[in-house]
């Protein structure tokens, strides 16, 4: 369609410059203002008004539709930017707090932990406690006993070793 109304601009711009070189031609002066200046201002405004459709209002239209389709893809990209930028705050924000949780969970943890530990450790020192208690009392009770028979053993013995020496039995 633009270059059937290319085809036809030129035609008739030939066409009237045909018509208006054979009437210049004619005329004697060349100097002088006669009809042929209309026709040339025509002419001209024709020319205008059929570039300024085929071509101008086109050729700004396509520079007015870029520009604003770049106008359209910055802002969108700006949008997008600080959608962006909101969905990392949002994540960093969630993030810290799950880290606080954590760390208030171990600190929690590590005191139960303490607590658990101490209420072993305690129970293990009474618990050793106890036994050291039922060994002393063993200990000394065998202590004792040994030292029972020993007395009885010591009596036995003195009285064998008098016996050896004096030769003759003697009795406690």
């Amino acid at each position: 369609m633009y270059f059937e109304r290319l085809k036809q601009f030129i035609f008739y711009s030939l066409a009237l410059v045909v018509v208006t070189s054979n009437a210049h031609a004619a005329s004697e002066d060349l100097l002088s203002v006669n009809y042929t200046v209309f026709i040339q201002i025509a002419i001209f405004l024709i020319a205008i008004f059929i570039l300024n459709k085929l071509v101008f209002k086109p050729f700004i239209n396509l520079i007015d539709r870029r520009d604003m389709l770049t106008r359209g893809a910055i802002e969108e990209a700006h949008e997008l930017e600080d959608k962006v930028k909101s969905i990392i705050e949002e994540y960093d924000a969630k993030l810290h707090e799950a880290r606080e949780l954590a760390v208030e969970e171990r600190n929690k943890l590590v005191l139960e932990g303490q607590t658990v530990a101490g209420e072993i450790l305690s129970k293990a020192r009474e618990e050793t406690g106890g036994l050291l208690e039922e060994a002393k009392a063993k200990l000394e009770a065998d202590t004792k006993e040994i030292k029972d028979n020993i007395k009885s053993d010591i009596d036995r013995l003195a009285g064998d070793i008098a016996s050896k020496v004096l030769g003759k039995e003697v009795r406690n």
